[in-house]
């Protein structure tokens, strides 16, 4: 008995599956590193809380460490904790699409629609 041949058709879904389960893996680790500069961010937020806003800090940037006062950095820290948020929520839509995309064509690479 001979193995069944794969249609190009069928190929191509393969190929397009395995396109797909490989974005899903790399937004799934941005997200995760999102969610680490997150709580970087969160803690460093925590830390400055109950400094006065005249409290000299010293922040880096690159290589470098600049020296600025608590409510600058705080302003600063709450931008960039707003900006994570943002790319949280775009790599989570992105994430629940992909997944829906890779489930769909699953399904169909085995036979189930």
């Amino acid at each position: 008995m001979a193995a069944p041949q794969i249609t190009p058709e069928q190929q191509e879904d393969i190929q397009r599956f395995n396109q797909l389960v490989q974005q899903l893996e790399a937004i799934r680790m941005n997200l995760q590193q999102q969610e680490l500069e997150k709580r970087d961010v969160d803690i460093a937020l925590k830390e400055t809380k109950d400094m006065d806003s005249s409290a000299v800090i010293y922040r880096s940037a690159g290589r470098l460490l600049f020296q600025s006062n608590a409510e600058d950095v705080k302003k600063h820290l709450i931008e960039e904790q707003e900006k994570i948020d943002v790319r949280l929520s775009s790599l989570t839509k992105r994430e629940k699409k992909l997944m829906s995309s890779v489930k769909e064509l699953q399904e169909k690479l085995m036979g189930k629609k």
